[in-house]
């Protein structure tokens, strides 16, 4: 576990998703009262509750679990982290609250999507009781002391996915909405997974957020970036890199997953993060070559 300083009112806690810390981070927002976004998976929790501590901050004073969709890299310690903080609220698109509240059919899809490799790191998910869960889509939560979260409709990676404007800073809590950016693994990409990814959406996205001129993004995977242009330039183009590749794979009958994948975002340590670079870059051309089969077959 690691604390990294963010802003005056933030710091994110580097909860060692996926068993490696540079691939996911809780941010903690503190006002009058205190909102955690992002849970990462069950398995990250005791990180979590650890930085809490370090950061002195008692169970009983955080108000506020906000997820920006419903992947167990997101929401899947939310169930336990709200047992674990007793006076908090579950925040999520109000579409995918149900599997929250009952976790089966998400986990199922999961697992589908990240790979029998993977799915170990990735635990399960605790229900969470309904009266807990709140609707995030148009939510405006002020913390106090100006500390004022909006959410915005960022679609494409998923149809729930909502990022949440912090108005002091200006900054957006970004999620997937454009993509990774892991400095520590040399990792970047746009993480396009099955069963719901939408490219249109996922592109009209990316460009409302150009639109935007933030002065700072927060990104889950990983960790604040003032270099806004840039890194919404790069998801773009790899996004393009990626359709170009699904379609030169569609025109010649391949549909290997893994050998795609490999051709589009080669990564050579055979250790952890090339089991992290595996697992989401197979299952983002699996999305990608879904979409655009679906796409074309009208």
């Amino acid at each position: 576990m690691e604390l990294l300083p963010v802003d005056a009112h933030i710091t994110a806690i580097d909860h060692n998703l996926l068993g490696l810390p540079g691939i996911g981070v809780t941010y903690v927002v503190r006002g009058e009262s205190i909102a955690l976004i992002e849970t990462g998976t069950a398995l990250t929790v005791p990180h979590t509750l650890a930085g809490l501590e370090k950061l002195g901050i008692q169970p009983e004073a955080v108000d506020h679990i906000i997820c920006t969709h419903v992947h167990m890299d997101h929401a899947g310690g939310a169930g336990y982290l709200a047992a674990a903080l007793p006076r908090a609220s579950v925040h999520i698109h109000s579409m995918s609250a149900p599997h929250l509240v009952d976790p089966a059919k998400l986990m199922v899809s999961v697992r589908r999507a990240v790979g029998e490799e993977a799915w170990p790191l990735h635990g399960d998910v605790k229900p969470i009781p309904e009266e807990r869960m709140r609707p995030a889509e148009e939510m405006r939560l002020d913390l106090g002391r100006d500390v004022i979260l909006e959410a915005i409709a960022t679609p494409g990676h998923s149809p729930d996915h909502l990022s949440y404007r912090d108005l002091k800073s200006g900054g957006l809590f970004i999620g997937d909405a454009a993509g990774l950016a892991m400095d520590r693994w040399e990792l970047a990409l746009p993480v396009t997974p099955v069963p719901a990814y939408d490219l249109a959406a996922h592109r009209s996205t990316i460009a409302m957020l150009r639109s935007l001129n933030l002065p700072r993004i927060y990104v889950t995977h990983h960790g604040p970036h003032d270099d806004v242009a840039f890194q919404l330039s790069r998801a773009s183009e790899q996004l393009d890199a990626l359709v170009d590749l699904i379609d030169r794979a569609i025109a010649d009958g391949e549909s290997d997953i893994a050998s795609l994948a490999a051709r589009w975002m080669p990564y050579p340590d055979d250790g952890p993060a090339g089991l992290v670079a595996r697992s989401w870059s197979q299952m983002s051309i699996a999305g990608m070559l879904r979409y655009e089969t679906k796409r074309r077959q009208g």
